[in-house]
């Protein structure tokens, strides 16, 4: 549920609301700065072609979904999130700006279907993630998975935005990327460190993918594929 006293604020025109029961005041802050994201939302108009189709993992409050979804070149979008906080946000965002996409409250694991994975929740979502380290948390939550592999097959993205809090490290393990021209994805090397960046990179290199220098931004990478 949304708390009674949340608000709204905009940003690129958008409109996003603000919960204080799910974003400290510092995030709340940055939301109403301009700042939140704004890599991500300054390059994704130029990354989407017509025609897209578009997974993300890891929504956050739906602030680039509904970026993508205002282009008007994306003929699907599904989104995953992993924060079951989060998943009225998304809803409530997508109603305030007139836009809808699929949302999942659920977990995309490179192994097979079924069963849950523990999810921690901390008070600035952006740091909610799968792994109870390296800060405390408020809360843990089990969540469902969804195979890599079902999810490839199910939507048949072309485009991959990703931005999971360091899990980028193992989701792309020995994973189908069939049909998938980009992968759009925030790097956590506080989190992974210098060997989990060069296992995603080493992964990308091995299917075709390089690193494109027009559309990165420091973290902020667009894997791109030669071929396709």
């Amino acid at each position: 549920m949304l708390s009674l006293s949340s608000q709204t604020t905009k940003i690129n025109g958008i409109e996003l609301t603000l919960d204080p029961e799910v974003m400290s005041p510092d995030m709340i802050d940055v939301i109403r700065s301009g700042a939140y994201e704004a890599t991500e939302a300054s390059e994704i108009a130029r990354i989407v072609q017509p025609g897209e189709r578009v997974v993300e993992l890891g929504t956050g409050i739906g602030f680039i979904a509904i970026t993508a979804m205002q282009t008007g070149s994306v003929v699907s979008l599904a989104s995953y999130e992993a924060n079951p906080r989060l998943i009225p946000l998304i809803r409530k965002n997508m109603a305030l700006n007139g836009i809808s996409f699929e949302v999942h409250n659920a977990v995309i694991d490179p192994r097979e279907d079924g069963g849950t994975r523990p999810f921690y929740i901390r008070k600035d979502f952006w740091a909610s993630s799968l792994s109870p380290e390296p800060w405390g948390f408020l809360e843990q939550v089990e969540i469902p998975r969804v195979s890599f592999a079902r999810m490839i097959d199910q939507y048949r993205p072309s485009l991959l935005i990703v931005d999971i809090e360091g899990a980028e490290e193992f989701l792309f393990r020995d994973v189908p990327l069939t049909g998938v021209k980009k992968v759009y994805m925030e790097l956590h090397q506080g989190v992974i460190g210098r060997i989990g960046m060069k296992k995603v990179f080493d992964f990308m290199s091995s299917r075709d993918f390089h690193y494109d220098q027009w559309h990165s931004h420091g973290s902020v990478v667009l894997f791109s594929h030669v071929l396709r």
